[in-house]
């Protein structure tokens, strides 16, 4: 009822206003009509008219404005229940109960962590898939990665120190040994910069992808800058990776056993590939160095250079790679990771089907990078092979027609 008085007051306010301003401004008029005949002004009237119509303007305003507050405040805060009154008329005291417990969300209630942001493919270099996972690390697929005959394949990892703009002659040469049928297929795990410590990257890659988690499936690969990164985490990691590879980079205090986090004792020391271009002689000559300093600890160091073609260079990459790792495996592991929630990597190679390790027979033996040959042309490409570390090489097992040669 109260809310309808003050209604009315509003509307009564507002309308003695209007008539208010209507009658100054008739008044206002009236007494200009005077002018042209020269006749006196009586402008107080029109300035009560105005008074009168201002001051119920405000009146309006005031009562417009506490009548807004006042509703508010009710559907906001709703009146509180007074004293319960007695059949007599008095007030019943009311004693206060005990405090109820605050009320614990229920777990069914308690909020969910957001799902993790699923990998943004960015590119298909070299027929594969190159995948951005939320930290900013790069995953390259080999092709044929998402065929339906190799659901189920793990595969071996490289972890690459490239640069941020990633590196096609690396993912070209990789590929290319697949289809030369003198190598494996391997993934490409790229972290955002080298001072990130690689297992947590490992893991999640594990998690996401079809990957072999021994130590003996695991190479760390480093370009340019980068080499000095993967030789230096071969090292302080042994336990982590069973090769390491640096490429047209230079290796200033490199020692076994030493680096950040390091842990030395976690297991044997990698084989190591140290390859250059022609015309690298900074590279030649720290390479040389490194291999003399391990020499003594009877780490295996095998030197590559001679190879012009940026992409070859790669394959022979690859097939030292395929020498130390172990191949692409079927496992129930892999079998659970390519689930159907992943959205698939697509494929921008050809469609062939997948050659698993038992189907890669080259149509001749596949001759692994010589550990230890003097320095000279090479009969097939004209390439120089540097001799290899003092450690005696392993014999070459015979030709096995049910899979790529493989020795460590």
């Amino acid at each position: 009822m109260a809310t309808v008085l003050a209604f009315l007051l509003v509307a009564a306010a507002a309308a003695t206003a209007i008539v208010l301003t209507r009658r100054a401004h008739r008044h206002w008029r009236a007494e200009r009509a005077g002018r042209p005949y020269e006749l006196p002004e009586n402008r107080l009237g029109t300035v009560l008219r105005a008074a009168a119509a201002t001051a119920a303007a405000l009146v309006t305003a005031t009562l417009a404005v506490t009548l807004l507050g006042g509703t508010n405040a009710s559907h906001h805060h709703p009146a509180v229940a007074g004293p319960r009154r007695t059949p007599t008329g008095r007030a019943a005291e009311i004693a206060p109960g005990p405090v109820p417990p605050p009320r614990m969300p229920s777990p069914s209630r308690t909020p969910k962590a957001p799902p993790p942001l699923e990998p943004r493919t960015v590119g298909h270099p070299a027929g594969g898939t190159l995948q951005v996972l939320r930290d900013g690390t790069r995953v390259w697929l080999p092709p044929r990665y998402d065929s339906p005959r190799a659901a189920g394949v793990a595969y071996p990892v490289v972890l690459a120190r490239i640069p941020a703009r990633g590196d096609n002659d690396l993912y070209a040469g990789l590929a290319l040994g697949v289809d030369r049928r003198i190598a494996d297929a391997f993934i490409v795990v790229t972290p955002p910069d080298c001072a990130r410590d690689a297992a947590p990257v490992l893991s999640e890659v594990d998690r996401g992808y079809r990957t072999l988690t021994a130590a003996t499936a695991r190479a760390s690969l480093g370009i340019g800058p980068g080499a000095l990164c993967a030789v230096r985490e071969a090292f302080a990691h042994p336990g982590r990776y069973a090769a390491a590879v640096g490429v047209s980079g230079t290796y200033p205090r490199v020692a076994p056993g030493s680096g950040p986090g390091a842990d030395p004792g976690s297991g044997p020391y990698p084989s190591v590939l140290l390859a250059a271009s022609p015309g690298e002689s900074a590279s030649h000559a720290s390479a040389r160095a490194l291999r003399a300093t391990l020499r003594p600890r009877g780490i295996r160091v095998r030197l590559l250079d001679g190879v012009a073609q940026r992409r070859e260079l790669f394959v022979r990459v690859a097939c030292y790679l395929t020498e130390k790792l172990d191949g692409p495996a079927r496992t129930d592991r892999a079998a659970r990771t390519d689930r159907a929630d992943r959205p698939a990597a697509r494929s921008a190679g050809p469609s062939a089907t997948f050659a698993s390790p038992a189907t890669l027979v080259p149509s001749a033996p596949a001759a692994p990078l010589a550990p230890s040959a003097p320095r000279g042309p090479s009969a097939a490409t004209g390439a120089a092979v540097s001799p290899g570390p003092s450690v005696p090489p392993e014999p070459a097992p015979a030709p096995n027609p049910g899979q790529v040669r493989r020795h460590r």
